[in-house]
């Protein structure tokens, strides 16, 4: 089952706030500089599955609060996500987004650079004028968090840091904290009770939590053709996910010690990659990884149960559903 496909589908509910939402996208992509405006014109075509502004607007309508200007602060969300994802195609030297050429390919790493940093800004601007200082520091907090996850990240596979501790604050940082920012400006903007805010806040990074590690196990378990990448891609990337902490918690030590050497060395082989996935498979570690995933899902759910009883709100459960259940 693939998310994009399903949640899309899950949407026609609120789709009158989705269409309000890329009219003020595109809005707000307009710029004076021809180049700006190019590029900006090509992203829009590199559409994605809009989960967190379709967060935001969940959020607020799950409260049964509703304030227009929840539209606007769903928009900033997205262009931030859009500025990281320039970005991470940027640092990763990544030639696609989406089946299309990614913009460093088609433009160049300045103009990249230059596209994120635009995007980046704009949305705090955005952010600004809707007025609601609360709204702006969650986003603004998430963004500083997300950029410390990257370069945690980064460190976390340069030391070959194998500790669970340290990846669950990485995908804290990096995943979980722009998802649930999305989920907590909705009702901030809709001025819904505070224990509702909380509530949702939570929601939020329980779900991203859950989202990074099916992530995670699709780089195990996923097929090439769907993800368009190889099996083991993030390991070769020197990404440290759960799946594989999971794997060295489980095995043996002599085991072990094989693992982390082709980890730290300078130049593994294809082999050696082959092998660390093997062994990751070999001691259940996708498994526990999805075990732990489910686990977050269900927290994720407890934290719908204060909402009254709503369309937006049975959505926002069948998306913690899809999130664990996905296939690319």
């Amino acid at each position: 089952m693939s998310s994009s496909g399903s949640l899309g589908q899950l949407l026609g509910p609120i789709q009158k706030e989705i269409d309000h939402f890329e009219q003020r996208l595109d809005e707000m992509l307009q710029a004076d500089v021809e180049m700006v405006h190019d590029v900006a014109r090509y992203m829009a075509t590199l559409k994605g599955k809009r989960l967190r502004p379709a967060l935001t607007v969940l959020c607020a309508r799950a409260t049964g609060h509703w304030d227009d200007r929840v539209i606007d602060a769903g928009v900033g969300v997205e262009m931030i996500h859009a500025a990281t994802l320039i970005h991470d195609d940027l640092v990763d030297q990544a030639d696609t987004r989406r089946g299309k050429a990614s913009i460093n390919a088609k433009w160049n790493d300045h103009v990249a650079v230059m596209m994120g940093d635009f995007l980046l800004a704009r949305a705090l601007c955005l952010l600004v004028d809707l007025g609601n200082l609360e709204a702006l520091g969650a986003v603004s907090r998430a963004t500083e968090r997300l950029s410390m996850g990257e370069i945690f990240e980064f460190q976390i596979g340069l030391q070959a840091d194998t500790r669970e501790t340290s990846y669950f604050s990485m995908v804290g940082d990096k995943t979980a904290s722009l998802i649930s920012a999305s989920c907590r400006i909705g009702p901030l903007m809709a001025d819904a009770p505070r224990e509702m805010v909380e509530a949702l806040t939570k929601y939020g990074e329980c779900l991203g939590l859950a989202f990074q590690i099916a992530d995670d196990v699709l780089d195990f378990t996923g097929d090439a053709s769907t993800l368009g990448k190889p099996v083991g891609h993030d390991l070769r990337e020197r990404k440290i996910t759960l799946p594989l902490i999971k794997a060295l918690d489980l095995a043996p030590e002599a085991g072990r010690a094989e693992i982390v050497a082709i980890l730290t060395s300078t130049e593994p082989s294809e082999s050696d990659w082959t092998r660390v996935v093997e062994f990751v498979e070999e001691h259940g570690g996708v498994a526990a990884a999805q075990e732990t995933a489910h686990e977050y899902a269900a927290q994720a759910q407890e934290c719908l149960q204060g909402l009254p009883e709503s369309v937006s709100r049975s959505i926002l459960e069948t998306a913690v559903r899809l999130v664990v259940e996905r296939d690319s």
